[in-house]
C-alpha cells in the first residue's frame, strides 16, 4: 500500500497482547500470584451482579467456585455468577486491556491478562439480555496475537436467567509447582482479599469446593471471627452511628498485623483506615490463646445518604471523616482496652526511663501513666519518640510561662498588689518546678562522667591500677587542642577539678602559647590555661587570675627532668608575664602584668618521684583528707595544687554528693 492511501485506521497503534501479556509483573514463585487470576475473576462477578442487582446485589448474588484437579499437574478453576452477563458493552470493554470501563469501581482494566499470564486459556460462557431476549456468547480466549478470541459464538438462548461461567483451564506449570493446594488455605486468601464485603451486614453467596468438601465464605470466615457486639455512638456534629466491633483469626488476614475501620453505606464497605498505629497495636491481640486483628464496621443514615453513585467513596471532606475516625476511636479504645492498657503501661516504663536519663522533664511528669494516657500517641514505642514528646511539652511549658510574665507586666499599673502576687507566686512555682527539674538533668550528667572517669581510673583483675594515656585523661576532663571558641562550656569537664573553673569564659587546650599570647613565639603547649571571665577567684580592684592545669600520666614514675612539673608551670608563667591575651578577632581579653596572680592545678598519681619534687618546690602543706598537697609559690605569685586522681574524683563525688542522694542517682 502506497503511504498516499494510508488511512487513520491504518495509521492506528497495533496492540500486542503476547507481549503485554509476558510483561505483566506476576511472578510465578510467588504462591499468591498463582491466585490472582481467581480473584480478578470473582471481583468481574461482583461487578456483574451489582450491574444486575443495584443495591440489592449481596443480598442476591450468588457466585460458586469450583477447583478442578488442583491436585494434578495442570489444576483448573470455574467462576460461576448470576450477574448481568457479558452484553454489547461488556464485551467491548473485555475486548480493551486497559480499558477505563470499571475505573470507578478501582478496576485496572487487566483482569483478564492475568488469566493468560498464569492458565493455558479461559474459556467463558455468559447469558445476557438484549431486546427483551436471552442470549448467549460463548468463546475460548488465547494468548495469541493473531487470534486471542476463538470459536465465538451468539445465538438466542432459551434459559431462565443471566450470568457468566468462565473456567480457567490448565495452569501453566510454573504456577502449578507453587499454587496452594489445601482448600483451607485458599478459603483464607479468598476471605482475605474479599474481606470488606464479608465484613458487611448483608454478605454475598461465594462458595467454593473441590471434589471432597464445600464451604460458603461468609460462613467460613463466620467461624475464624469474634463478634464484640455493636456500640452505638454519636459524632462530634452530633450524626447518629454504629460501630460493629469483630476480631478475626490471625489466618484470616494475609501480610503484616493490620487492625481496621471500616466505612460502610448500604450494607456494603467502601472505605477503610488503618488504626493500628493510631492504637499502639502493632502486633496481633492475644484472647484465649489464639492471635487476631481488629475490624471495625462504622455504618449509619449519614454515610448512606453521602456515598457516591459508584459506592466506591463518600461525598465527605476530610476534615469530617477524620471526625468520624476520632468518634469511633473512641469505642475502639473501649472495646481493646486492656490490649491498650498494656501499651500504656509499656509507655509509661519508657517514660521512667527517659525521665530517669533526662530529668529536666521531671517536673511535667508526676504520674508517668496519666502522662502517657494524656499526652503520648499510642503509636510511640521508642525512647526517642517519648524524649520528643516530653520536649515538645517542656518547650510550651517555657513558651506558655514567658506569655504569663509579659501579660503580667502589661497589666501591673492597672491590677491590685494581691492580683500581682498571686500572679507572681504562681510563675514562680512553675520556674521552680522547672529550674529543679533542670538541675537534676545537670546532676545525672555529672554523675554518668564520675562513674565514666572511675572506671577509667579502675584496676586490673591482678590489684594493678589500670595505666591510661595522659592525652586520654586529659581529653576526658576537656578536648584537647582546641580553645572555648571552638567547644562549648557544656562540653568539658574542668568541674571535676574545681567548680570554680567552670565559669571561666576564655580558655585554651593543649594549644601552643603563640597561638595564646600577642607577639610571643613560643612552642610550649600547657595542658590547659584559664583566663578572663566572672569567676569566684576574682575580687574587686585586683587582677583576674590565671589558671594553669597540667595533667600527668596515671601511675607514672619514670619523669625525666625536662617533665618535673613545676618547671612546666613556672616557665609558661615567665611567658605569659607581661603578654596580652587576644580573641581570634584582635580584641584584648586580658593583659597579664606583674602583679596578675596565678591559680596551678598538677593532677597526677603522687608517685615517689613527684612527692620529691612537690617538697623541693615547697608545696607541701597536705589538703584535708590527703590525697594531696598545696603551696604558694610568692616570686611567681602562684597559689600550686598537687591532686592526685583519686582525690579528684573522690572531692568531685562528695561536692555533689547531697544532690546525687536527693535524687537518688
Amino acid at each position: 500500500m502506497a503511504d498516499d492511501e494510508l488511512t487513520d485506521d491504518v495509521l492506528a497503534f497495533e496492540s500486542d497482547l503476547e507481549r503485554r501479556v509476558k510483561n505483566l509483573a506476576l511472578g510465578p514463585k510467588t504462591p499468591s500470584n498463582a491466585l490472582v487470576p481467581l480473584y480478578e475473576a470473582i471481583f468481574n462477578a461482583i461487578h456483574a451482579i451489582q450491574d444486575r442487582f443495584g443495591e440489592d446485589w449481596a443480598a442476591k448474588c450468588r457466585i460458586e467456585i469450583e477447583l478442578i484437579d488442583f491436585a494434578g499437574d495442570a489444576p483448573s478453576i470455574q467462576i460461576r455468577d448470576n450477574g448481568i452477563g457479558l452484553n454489547t458493552a461488556n464485551f467491548r470493554s473485555f475486548r480493551t486491556y486497559d480499558s477505563d470501563f470499571k475505573v470507578g469501581r478501582g478496576g485496572k482494566g487487566v483482569g483478564r491478562l492475568s488469566w493468560l499470564k498464569v492458565f493455558e486459556r479461559a474459556e467463558v460462557d455468559s447469558s445476557f439480555a438484549a431486546d427483551d431476549r436471552l442470549r448467549r456468547r460463548r468463546f475460548t480466549l488465547n494468548l495469541d496475537n493473531e487470534g486471542p478470541i476463538r470459536g465465538h459464538s451468539l445465538e438466542d438462548e432459551d434459559v431462565a436467567t443471566t450470568g457468566t461461567v468462565v473456567t480457567l483451564r490448565n495452569m501453566k506449570s510454573a504456577y502449578a509447582t507453587h499454587v496452594p493446594t489445601r482448600l483451607d488455605t485458599i478459603l483464607r486468601k479468598l476471605a482475605s482479599q474479599f474481606l470488606p464485603y464479608l465484613l458487611a451486614e448483608v454478605k454475598p453467596s461465594i462458595t467454593i469446593q473441590n471434589d471432597d468438601e464445600s464451604y460458603d465464605l461468609a460462613e467460613f470466615l463466620g467461624s475464624k471471627e469474634i463478634d464484640l457486639g455493636t456500640i452505638a455512638l454519636t459524632d462530634a456534629d452530633g450524626d447518629s452511628l454504629q460501630l460493629k466491633h469483630t476480631l478475626l483469626e490471625r489466618g484470616v488476614v494475609e501480610g503484616k498485623v493490620s487492625h481496621k475501620l471500616y466505612f460502610a453505606a448500604n450494607d456494603r464497605v467502601v472505605y477503610e483506615q488503618d488504626i493500628g498505629l493510631a492504637l499502639g497495636l502493632t502486633t496481633f491481640i492475644e484472647r484465649a490463646g489464639q492471635r487476631y486483628v481488629y475490624a471495625g464496621v462504622l455504618s449509619g443514615k449519614l454515610l448512606d445518604d453521602n456515598v457516591n453513585s459508584e459506592r466506591t467513596a463518600f461525598d465527605l471532606d476530610e476534615q469530617r471523616i477524620g471526625t468520624l475516625i476520632r468518634s469511633a476511636m473512641g469505642t475502639v479504645n473501649q472495646i481493646l482496652a486492656p490490649q491498650i492498657e498494656r501499651v500504656i503501661e509499656q509507655q509509661a516504663e519508657l517514660t521512667k526511663s527517659v525521665i530517669k536519663k533526662y530529668p529536666r522533664f521531671s517536673y511535667m511528669v508526676g504520674d508517668p501513666k496519666k502522662f502517657v494516657e494524656d499526652n503520648v500517641p499510642r503509636n510511640y514505642r521508642s525512647a526517642e519518640q517519648i524524649y520528643q514528646q516530653l520536649a515538645v511539652y517542656d518547650y510550651r511549658e517555657n513558651r506558655d510561662i514567658e506569655r504569663k510574665v509579659e501579660n503580667l507586666s502589661k497589666t501591673a499599673e492597672a491590677s491590685t498588689d494581691s492580683v500581682i502576687q498571686e500572679g507572681v507566686d504562681g510563675i514562680l512555682s512553675r520556674l521552680t518546678n522547672q529550674e529543679f527539674s533542670v538541675l537534676a538533668d545537670y546532676t545525672v550528667r555529672r554523675k554518668v562522667v564520675l562513674d565514666l572517669l572511675e572506671r577509667r581510673l579502675g584496676y586490673k583483675p591482678d590489684g594493678t591500677i589500670k595505666h591510661h594515656a595522659e592525652a586520654a585523661m586529659h581529653d576526658f576532663i576537656v578536648p584537647m587542642r582546641v580553645t572555648n571558641q571552638d567547644v562549648h562550656v557544656d562540653k568539658h569537664n574542668l568541674w571535676i577539678i574545681d567548680d570554680k573553673l567552670t565559669y571561666y569564659e576564655h580558655w585554651a587546650s593543649d594549644r601552643a602559647m603563640r597561638t595564646i599570647v600577642k607577639d610571643s613565639d613560643s612552642a610550649g603547649r600547657p595542658d590547659v590555661v584559664l583566663f578572663g571571665g566572672r569567676t569566684t577567684y576574682h575580687r574587686p580592684g585586683t587582677d583576674q587570675p590565671v589558671v594553669i592545669i597540667e595533667f600527668k600520666k596515671p601511675a607514672r614514675d619514670d619523669y625525666n627532668d625536662d617533665e618535673n612539673p613545676f618547671t612546666q608551670i613556672y616557665g609558661y608563667i615567665d611567658e605569659l608575664r607581661a603578654g596580652k591575651i587576644y580573641d581570634r578577632d584582635g580584641g584584648v581579653i586580658q593583659e597579664i602584668t606583674d602583679a596578675t596572680p596565678f591559680f596551678c592545678y598538677i593532677v597526677a598519681d603522687l608517685t615517689p618521684k613527684l612527692r620529691r619534687w612537690l617538697k623541693m618546690a615547697q608545696i607541701n602543706v597536705p589538703l584535708p583528707g590527703g590525697g594531696g598537697f598545696y603551696g604558694y609559690n610568692d616570686d611567681y605569685k602562684a597559689f600550686v595544687q598537687a591532686l592526685s586522681y583519686k582525690y579528684v574524683l573522690k572531692d568531685a563525688r562528695m561536692r555533689n554528693e547531697a544532690f546525687f542522694k536527693h535524687l537518688s542517682v
